[in-house]
């Protein structure tokens, strides 16, 4: 059996031939069906209905973009994924980097289509060897244990940070701890005894530190030049980092997206840093219930000023009223900034993997991996937030 960039004939009984292309208009009722099709094996995500959705549409000539290419047969979809463009500085050097969401296939309900993931994964090294992928969920999953399989490595584990403000909301709505009628019981019991209440208040007052420096917090509708001095400060810094220039931050974060927070921290008058932030009440979300959730999608600043960027960002979502505090941070400048701020690390699947050529060019400039720099704003996006 050979493996062509565009083709593959899957080793069944009978000859089945599969063709990988780029998603266009023309396949969104196909696309339809197939999720229609996948949807009882209760897979983490689907295909866009429309390629229209996409995150990052490209346009023009941007740097930073998604796609999503399908697996197709005789004018049926058996699978796809979602591949984005981006470029990072590793070890100084800028250079293209993938991010491959991990790919679905009809092999989750039909046995005859087991191979289709393999077949995206390998056609996804092959448009770009350097390819990583962020919060893949679980490890065990078929798809993911292909990847590992094939030579891609766990890097990392993204760690998870949260601190609770409204503790009788955050009793009444944290689905994740439910599991059970008893464990229902207890927690809405606890939330109406005003344990919540008071417990979210002594966690914040024994977890908070001291010794931040005041620092002036501007919310802004855009990035400009004050992002470029920062990304030019910060290159160096992190032995793998995003480029966050100011051109691909409006791309991430567009203007007239008013759902992102965007805030431009001062020290005096030097711009100590940014941060981008959501503000979400969700409604019977799986996870959060009906809480108001605030989230520290992205950031940066050097190193020594993390602590400082995250207790602003953190009082800045404390003071709107939120229940619930979340981000994920890799860096331990950031994961120390945030337990500064009196966040609690909690358990994370949010897993960094990254290709074999990714792997071999981060162990021979960071074997620990300690000055990697991700959060949710390298992965998908903040989809579920």
């Amino acid at each position: 059996m050979t493996l062509s960039a565009k083709s593959q004939i899957l080793p069944q009984h009978e000859e089945r031939v599969i063709h990988i292309q780029p998603y266009t208009e023309e396949w969104s009722k196909a696309v339809v069906e197939f999720n229609r099709r996948v949807r009882p094996a209760n897979a983490p995500f689907q295909l866009p209905e429309t390629p229209a959705r996409l995150w990052l549409s490209k346009q023009g000539d941007q740097k930073t973009y998604q796609e999503v290419f399908l697996a197709v047969e005789e004018g049926c979809v058996r699978g796809g994924y979602t591949f984005k463009h981006q470029e990072f500085s590793i070890g100084r050097r800028i250079l293209e980097v993938g991010m491959c969401r991990m790919p679905i296939s009809e092999g989750i309900v039909d046995k005859r289509y087991s191979m289709v993931g393999v077949m995206l994964i390998q056609d996804a090294v092959r448009k770009q060897p350097l390819l990583y992928n962020l919060g893949i969920g679980n490890l065990e999953a078929v798809v993911a244990r292909m990847a590992l399989a094939m030579g891609w490595h766990v890097i990392r584990v993204v760690p998870f940070f949260f601190k609770v403000q409204n503790g009788f909301r955050f009793l009444r709505n944290i689905q994740y701890l439910k599991t059970t009628r008893l464990r229902h019981w207890l927690l809405d019991a606890a939330a109406y005894s005003g344990f919540g209440w008071a417990g979210a208040r002594i966690a914040d007052a024994l977890l908070t530190g001291s010794g931040c420096q005041a620092v002036t917090v501007e919310q802004v509708g855009e990035f400009s030049t004050w992002a470029d001095g920062i990304w030019q400060a910060c290159l160096s810094r992190y032995s793998m980092v995003a480029v966050r220039d100011a051109d691909v931050l409006n791309i991430l974060y567009p203007p007239d997206n008013t759902r992102f927070i965007r805030l431009k921290l001062l020290d005096g008058r030097r711009v100590a840093g940014w941060a981008v932030l959501l503000d979400t009440v969700m409604a019977d979300d799986k996870y959060f219930g009906n809480m108001r959730v605030g989230s520290i999608v992205d950031c940066l600043a050097l190193p020594e000023d993390a602590n400082t960027v995250m207790a602003a960002a953190a009082r800045f979502l404390e003071n709107r009223g939120v229940d619930l505090l979340l981000s994920n941070q890799s860096h331990p400048a950031w994961c120390q900034g945030l337990k500064m701020a009196g966040f609690i690390e909690g358990p994370s699947n949010f897993f960094f993997v990254a290709s074999k050529a990714l792997t071999k060019l981060l162990n021979e400039i960071d074997p620990a991996g300690t000055g990697i720099h991700l959060n949710r704003g390298d992965g998908d996006g903040p989809i579920h937030l």
